[in-house]
């Protein structure tokens, strides 16, 4: 093919049948309204507005591909799309390569479908770097979004990944997405999470989005970690290891009384023989006890006992019974994160699935219980999935519909998921019922992907094991002050979550145990037995805890 151009003058529908020979073969300038479309294989011309801002912008940058047609026309094969916006936006010429084509039916199929399809777009890679090469060419954030029609955002990152090394590597090798990488950015002072990571982007991409979340919750655990211990620190308080279950010798201060009977407490004995701070962040949050160490030494007593503690070692069984819920909490708390940033956005999306009001009025019909405990929140969830502050007093809903009449679908959508959505909780991968179950189910089939905490709700409870768990989760777990096998516990699963409360209007409660996940293993350890016949208290921080029941619905999504 040559590359010589004519000018638009040089050529247009009026010239002989002589001068359009001489253009085949070369790329000549054009009228786009003067042009002829062919038929197409693409039957709807959806064109975005960046598109046509580029257009309109730099013009046509890739040639059309076109041939003579009946009565001295030129009829384009490929280029639908550019000829369209060009006319639209105004253009005076486009570049078009005119060539010897027969007006075959098929061949002209054949050509528009490889034309169309084997296009390979730049990887986001070959996206960023091309930032950056404009960044250091003077270019700012906005300049480069204006001139490439490309997200500010999504510039601001992509410079940040090519500044990483250990990010645009994982780029290249694992094709992760700029968001992903950026990811790894956040997560440059622990190289154990990157390598978990990487391993993930390498072994099960699908997965990398609930491994990342859970190395943030990790991350944001050590470091509320280390305040609470720099707190400490600046109070002169001693810091010691979490007391195993069976310490006899390390008592909290709400168990210990002087000898005259005075309870202790913080402000009475902080600072005291030995009075020492145990910090450790057993149950996803930081949990702070203040202990007496050698208490007897002190001439401290036991509230209700005369001084003997009466404890046991707990049993491989439990131990790993308490592994297993620690380790899929955290799994959980970490896909709730994921999942409602996916709903949401879903619900931006400006089409909604197929069957999607179909789903939503299943559940609006029939999952009573929960959409009536949505509507006393003023279906807050609802709200932030779809972008819109909740403030008391205002109906953002209501006032999203009026606005925008065409959002009431995605208003209902929204309405309905975070009715189920705010119903479940880290109780949920334990105690979920058919309704927990199809609404996971129909977050999958519309294209969410499943965690595997999140896969044993999905499950088929007559086919899940008794020792479920998710071996990432354990691996993500932090280092604890002590030997997590000796950690005196209540509930592992400690929550404020007000879903846990018994609703009146579900009737179905299957018990952990049916699903063939363990109970809480220290549920019949909360108190012992002292010398006197008193039940003493031990270490427990939540003895007078109860387990929380989830509130499976009995029907399905």
């Amino acid at each position: 093919m040559s590359t010589h151009t004519m000018p638009a003058e040089a050529i247009d529908t009026q010239e002989t049948q002589e001068t359009m020979a001489a253009a085949l073969g070369r790329v000549v300038h054009l009228d786009p309204n003067a042009l002829v479309l062919e038929d197409n294989i693409r039957t709807k011309v959806k064109m975005p507005r960046w598109f046509l801002a580029s257009v309109r912008q730099h013009g046509v940058l890739v040639p059309l591909i076109a041939h003579p047609g009946p009565d001295d026309t030129v009829v384009v094969r490929d280029g639908q799309m550019r000829t369209l916006a060009a006319r639209e936006v105004g253009r005076a010429t486009v570049p078009v390569w005119v060539v010897d084509r027969d007006d075959v039916r098929r061949l002209r199929i054949i050509e528009q479908y490889i034309t169309g399809v084997h296009r390979l777009g730049l990887s986001e890679r070959d996206k960023a770097d091309a930032w950056r090469q404009l960044a250091l060419e003077g270019m700012s954030v906005t300049a480069i979004s204006r001139q490439t029609g490309a997200k500010r955002e999504d510039i601001k990152t992509g410079l940040a990944v090519t500044e990483n090394e250990t990010a645009a590597a994982a780029v290249a090798d694992y094709d992760l997405t700029l968001d992903q990488a950026a990811v790894l950015i956040e997560l440059d002072d622990d190289p154990d999470a990157i390598a978990k990571l990487r391993e993930v982007a390498k072994t099960t991409p699908a997965q990398f989005d609930h491994a990342a979340q859970s190395a943030r919750n990790a991350k944001k655990r050590r470091e509320a970690l280390a305040t609470a211990r720099a707190e400490a620190e600046a109070k002169g308080y001693t810091i010691v290891a979490w007391p195993a279950y069976n310490d006899n010798t390390t008592v909290k201060l709400r168990d210990l009384q002087t000898a005259d009977g005075k309870r202790l407490t913080e402000k009475n004995y902080a600072g005291k023989p030995g009075h020492a701070v145990a910090i450790t962040d057993r149950y996803g949050t930081i949990d702070i006890g203040h202990f007496v160490v050698d208490w007897r030494k002190h001439g401290l007593r036991k509230i209700g006992s005369t001084g003997t503690v009466v404890g046991g070692s707990l049993t491989e069984a439990e131990k790993a019974a308490r592994r297993l819920v620690v380790a899929n909490n955290q799994a959980w708390d970490a896909a709730e994160t994921v999942r409602r940033e996916w709903m949401t956005t879903l619900l931006a999306r400006k089409r909604l699935p197929a069957d999607a009001i179909s789903v939503a009025a299943t559940i609006l019909a029939t999952h009573t219980g929960r959409v009536a405990r949505a509507a006393q929140s003023g279906h807050q969830l609802a709200a932030t999935l779809l972008g819109q502050d909740h403030r008391p007093g205002q109906r953002p809903l209501a006032d999203l519909t009026a606005k925008t009449p065409s959002k009431a679908g995605h208003v209902i959508l929204a309405i309905a998921l975070a009715a189920m959505e705010d119903a479940m909780s880290r109780h949920t991968w334990r105690n979920s019922g058919d309704a927990d179950r199809g609404f996971l189910t129909q977050l999958a089939a519309w294209g969410y992907t499943l965690s595997e905490v999140e896969q044993i709700v999905t499950t088929d409870p007559e086919q899940r094991h008794p020792d479920t768990t998710t071996q990432a989760s354990i691996d993500d777990q932090d280092p604890q002050p002590d030997d997590p096998d000796d950690i005196d516990t209540g509930d592992e699963d400690q929550s404020t979550d007000p879903g846990h409360v018994q609703d009146p209007l579900d009737d179905s409660h299957p018990a952990a145990a049916a699903h063939g996940v363990p109970e809480d293993p220290d549920a019949e350890r909360d108190g012992d037995g002292g010398e006197d016949g008193d039940a003493e208290s031990g270490n427990d921080d939540h003895a007078d805890d109860s387990e929380a029941v989830d509130r499976p619905d009995s029907d399905r999504c």
